[in-house]
């Protein structure tokens, strides 16, 4: 100790020596931990190479353009069913009005015109008969709602007249699902959370219960971004011939339109062949020599509205 005291110069210099001794061993350390990470590291990617290197298909160039013919294939295939599922008229529907006024005279014109043609052909309808556009007899939707309504409009038209055209008795009820917006129709097509409640379209100014029907999702062709629609639903009595004749019309495709369900209940033989407020046959009517049991049929249809195309990235 007194001679370290004597050379303090030479004391300095060794705690100077143990200082860096005790760094550099700090220093290396650290460095072998990193090391050994990086050797793990490494290792990783190793085993994930050889991962890869094992998939099938392999990852080269000659698999990569196998994917590229499928893809497009598949855009073909694709680009086929929605062609099918257009219509022969192609889907394509006149543009909207542009304001809810110029909707409700639309309307109104669909109504008469229907009426018209349902008397023509002796065809019993329901005094007051909307065709399921009793919301809209006062006032046209609201604004948001006029491009859904107006294609709602011409959709029931089309049905409609096909079933005027095969003749039934009567026309009991045509129901339509209630419109919605097209931030509404978005909301509708998300997936829903587990347990969340299901979508409920809202009740637009004018609602009338008689026009709208619950459309069991489960009959449903709807697919998130891929497929949408509208249902329908027409409600007639009459003989077997004239639900044949009216499906057959359908077949045809001239508009998307697909039937989901087709419901029938025998009327007792005698039983007036209208339900409750319908009118009786007019005057006139022609009576067959055989008499035929006639039936109550309810016939719901899906209306497949036009999507874009999904987007399909290229490898």
């Amino acid at each position: 100790m007194n001679w370290l005291k004597g050379n303090r110069l030479f004391g300095v210099v060794l705690l100077g020596l143990g200082v860096l001794a005790a760094a550099e061993g700090w220093l290396w350390f650290r460095s072998r931990e990193q090391a050994l990470t990086s050797l793990a590291a490494l290792e990783q990617k190793k085993h994930e190479r050889d991962w890869l290197v094992g998939q099938s298909p392999a990852l080269s160039e000659a698999n990569e353009q196998a994917i590229v013919r499928d893809l497009a294939h598949t855009r073909k295939v694709i680009g086929a069913l929605r062609a099918a599922l257009a219509g022969r008229e192609g889907g394509v529907m006149a543009s909207p009005p542009e304001k809810s006024i110029d909707l409700f005279f639309d309307l109104a014109g669909f109504v008469e015109k229907t009426r018209a043609l349902a008397a023509r052909v002796q065809v019993a309808t329901k005094p007051g008969e909307s065709f399921g556009f009793a919301a809209h007899t006062h006032e046209g939707p609201e604004a948001g709602l006029v491009p859904a309504v107006f294609r709602q409009r011409v959709v029931a038209q089309y049905l409609v007249e096909a079933l005027i055209e095969a003749r039934p008795q009567s026309l009991l009820a045509v129901q339509r699902e209630r419109p919605l917006t097209a931030a509404q129709r978005t909301e509708r097509n998300q997936p829903s959370p587990t347990g969340a409640p299901p979508f409920t379209a809202p009740v637009g100014r004018g609602g009338q219960a008689e026009d709208f029907l619950e459309f069991d999702p489960a009959l449903s062709v709807r697919r998130p971004g891929q497929v949408d629609s509208d249902a329908f639903r027409l409600e007639f009595t009459g003989q077997t011939a004239a639900l044949r004749t009216f499906l057959n019309t359908l077949a045809t495709f001239r508009l998307p339109v697909i039937v989901r369900s087709v419901e029938v209940e025998p009327l007792a033989t005698g039983a007036a062949p209208v339900g409750p407020g319908a009118a009786s046959p007019p005057a006139g009517a022609p009576v067959p020599l055989v008499a035929q049991n006639s039936s109550r049929f309810a016939v719901t249809v899906e209306y497949v509205l036009p999507e874009p195309d999904p987007v399909m990235s290229t490898p």
